[in-house]
């Protein structure tokens, strides 16, 4: 899955989380162990735990004694202490061999089921078979003819495991129980609490379980913490490492993509990555944790009902396989719907000035709600879908349920199992099929997740058309300055058909104007762009102080170049901070200098907080011939080699145009200024006009000489300024 090429980072918090979900599974799955026993032995025994008495009266164990070999006799033996003043014996051996304790249960038990039944009084038959038909026999008779010597010894132990036989599957849950009442009987024989001991058992049960609780708390409340970390610097990672590749991003990369996928992929789609790694952490790794636990425990427990545990899974198996096959193309086609809708929102939004011009408010709607209706339609089955997958989950978890207590309950009845048992496989069931509950849930999230990460890996690994050279060339302290050369430059934009831009060529130099003029569509703003890289020739060259700008590093280029391109951005902020935007260290004195240059002196000093003046997001708070000078100024403040300036006089009026073209001529000397204009008024004062048509240089000179040489510029001309303001004789 694309999601886990994020954690590789991330190993040593994925393994400690895995430890700690084995922690919190082995503590929780302990609990229903210690249910189990809480009702077998704490309520049903009545907390006695085992057929070994802590003490016993003489008698009484000599009485047990009577059906076990001499082996065992003598083990026994060795195990109590001797009798005290009150005929009592105490047990002093075997504590800590769990093996042992269990091998001397054993051991006493049909002793105990045997004697505790002679108690009161059994069919004779039992124990002397035929012979004994008709009678009934007590210990005391057992007792006195054991010590008279009318039975022996061989003859007892011979009997005992002749009734052990005869209760075939039976015996080893009937000794056990009929054990215990032996042991409860002994200490009620002996004065002892026995509700003391019930309670004291409940008790100590009751701390254990809490402590196993704090534990998997704990364990929980940490992998919490570090899964939640983890997605929270992944997304923040994620987000860093996209929006420093989008910066590097050319025209092309951002217009392969749109601002509106960008955007959606920076937002949602890491916020979808971020959502599924905590839940990776947290739920996924826990589910295969909890439920290889639950097997080994359900293994341990011999219930026989492990075929139940098989039905189950399958069936949840059969719910996701179902549900994954329906959804999956439609998770998949539901972030490039999301997409679409940013799309169709951002473009009402910023086209919204013509929308209300033309009257195209109703078509417009109509848009946005196709695109809003596609969307909640697949939202909507993806969600009808998979809302029938908790019922269904919980109805095969209450069938099972059931199927556990139909066949648990036979197994009771039968004496082969105990509740305490059953109650333990049931929870041991439901963990197990909540662990594929848990599965299914990421097939919920896994497909839109895992498209998400796709969407974003594509920008990450997105190559960029332009890059930093390898070994960048710097610019010789004695060499030209601000000397910008096209050199049969060429360009066309990717996967177009023919050049926009061919073979143009001129120099720009330093204290000089170089305007580029133009109808629509001539290329005049692609060319302007190929300087500070916006997009890389594919044919010639363009040298700035005599080295290809390919060959420069982007960061020196583009500190030497102040580009003010034909629509006019300004940012959220001040006047101030946006004239000072291109400085690394805004300097006071070149930010005045800048404004006045680029006469925005008035409108600001007119403004009460003069540079304090907050500035709107898009500058939408001041007219666009203001914020064509503030971003005029913005380029100047950084004191540029090269100002390319691309159309940015349009929507200033002609009394302020020339002020800001002759403080251009004045206040820059030292910089080559290249002009591309709409309007001859802008450029006829140039030093040098390009006049470019269909993408080649159809004239270069003065204005003078091109009116006389080049009749693409005299039509320009003519088509805005009249023949006498033009100084054409005769209106030639």
């Amino acid at each position: 899955m694309a999601i886990l090429k994020f954690l590789r980072g991330h190993l040593l918090a994925v393994l400690a989380v895995f430890a700690l979900l084995i922690v919190q599974a082995n503590c929780e799955l302990t609990l229903p162990q210690y249910m189990s026993d809480i009702v077998d032995v704490g309520i049903q025994q009545g907390g006695i735990e085992s057929a070994v008495p802590t003490s016993v009266r003489a008698q009484s164990l000599a009485d047990l004694e009577m059906f076990l070999s001499d082996d065992e006799v003598s083990a026994v033996e060795a195990d109590y202490s001797a009798a005290n003043a009150s005929g009592i014996r105490t047990f002093v051996g075997r504590p800590a061999d769990k093996a042992k304790g269990s091998a001397l249960a054993e051991e006493l038990g049909l002793p105990e089921t045997i004697v505790l039944a002679l108690d009161k009084g059994v069919d004779a038959s039992t124990l002397m078979g035929s012979a004994g038909e008709g009678k009934t026999l007590t210990m005391d008779a057992v007792r006195t003819a054991y010590q008279a010597g009318r039975v022996t010894k061989d003859q007892l132990v011979s009997a005992a495991g002749s009734m052990a036989g005869s209760m075939g599957a039976m015996s080893g849950s009937i000794v056990s129980q009929r054990a215990v009442e032996f042991v409860r009987a002994e200490y009620v024989a002996q004065g002892m609490d026995v509700n003391a001991v019930q309670t004291s058992y409940l008790g100590r049960m009751a701390q254990v379980m809490f402590a196993f609780c704090l534990v998997a708390l704990l364990a929980a409340v940490l992998v919490g913490l570090i899964a939640s970390r983890t997605g929270a610097v992944i997304g923040r990672d994620l987000r860093h490492d996209m929006f420093a590749k989008v910066m590097r991003f050319s025209p092309a990369e951002v217009s392969k993509f749109s601002q509106a996928s960008l955007i959606t992929r920076s937002t949602n789609d890491i916020q979808q990555i971020q959502q599924m790694t905590v839940m990776l952490m947290r739920m996924v790794l826990l589910a295969p944790v909890m439920g290889c636990v639950a097997i080994s425990k359900v293994v341990a427990t011999h219930t026989g009902l492990e075929w139940t545990i098989m039905l189950a899974v399958l069936s949840v198996l059969g719910i996701i396989s179902v549900l994954f096959y329906f959804t999956l193309p439609r998770f998949k086609k539901m972030q490039s719907l999301i997409d679409r809708v940013n799309l169709v929102a951002r473009e009402i939004l910023d086209g919204l000035m013509p929308i209300r011009a033309f009257g195209r408010q109703g078509y417009e709607l109509g848009r946005f709600d196709e695109a809003s209706t596609d969307l909640m339609e697949t939202q909507l089955f993806t969600n009808r879908a998979m809302s029938l997958m908790m019922p269904a989950m919980m109805l095969v978890m209450n069938v099972i349920t059931v199927v556990i207590v139909w066949f648990g309950a036979n197994g009771v009845d039968a004496g082969v199992m105990q509740v305490g048992d059953m109650m333990a496989f049931i929870s041991y069931a439901m963990q197990i099929v909540f662990s594929f509950l848990i599965l299914a849930m990421l097939a919920v999230i896994a497909p839109r997740a895992s498209v998400a990460a796709g969407r974003v890996q594509e920008v990450l690994d997105c190559p960029l058309t332009v890059v930093d050279p390898e070994r960048p060339k710097t610019v010789s302290p004695d060499g030209p300055r601000a000397s910008l050369v096209f050199d049969d430059v060429s360009f066309r934009y990717p996967d177009a058909e023919a050049d926009v831009v061919a073979h143009v060529s001129f120099t720009a130099s330093a204290g000089k104007t170089t305007a580029i003029i133009g109808s629509t569509g001539s290329g005049k703003s692609s060319l302007v762009q190929l300087v500070p890289r916006l997009y890389d020739v594919t044919g010639g060259r363009v040298t700035l102080d005599g080295i290809d700008v390919r060959d420069m590093s982007l960061t020196d280029l583009r500190g030497r170049i102040g580009y003010v391109p034909q629509k006019g951005f300004l940012f959220s902020g001040t006047v101030g901070s946006n004239v000072a935007y291109g400085m690394d260290r805004p300097n006071e004195v070149a930010v005045d200098t800048a404004i006045d240059v680029a006469q925005a002196r008035t409108f600001v000093s007119e403004c009460d907080e003069g540079l304090e003046t907050p500035i709107a997001q898009r500058g939408a708070n001041v007219s666009g011939g203001q914020r064509q000078r503030l971003a005029i100024a913005r380029a100047l403040a950084i004191r540029p080699e090269v100002l390319v300036l691309d159309d940015s006089f349009s929507a200033l009026d002609y009394a302020t145009d020339a002020r800001l073209r002759a403080a251009l001529a004045t206040q820059v000397a030292n910089t080559a200024l290249v002009v591309v204009a709409q309007r001859i008024a802008s450029v006829m004062h140039a030093d040098q006009i390009v006049v470019l048509d269909e993408g080649r240089v159809v004239g270069r000179g003065t204005h003078e000489q091109l009116l006389r040489t080049c009749p693409t510029y005299l039509e320009i001309a003519r088509s805005q300024l009249s023949a006498s303001e033009l100084g054409l004789e005769g209106g030639e």
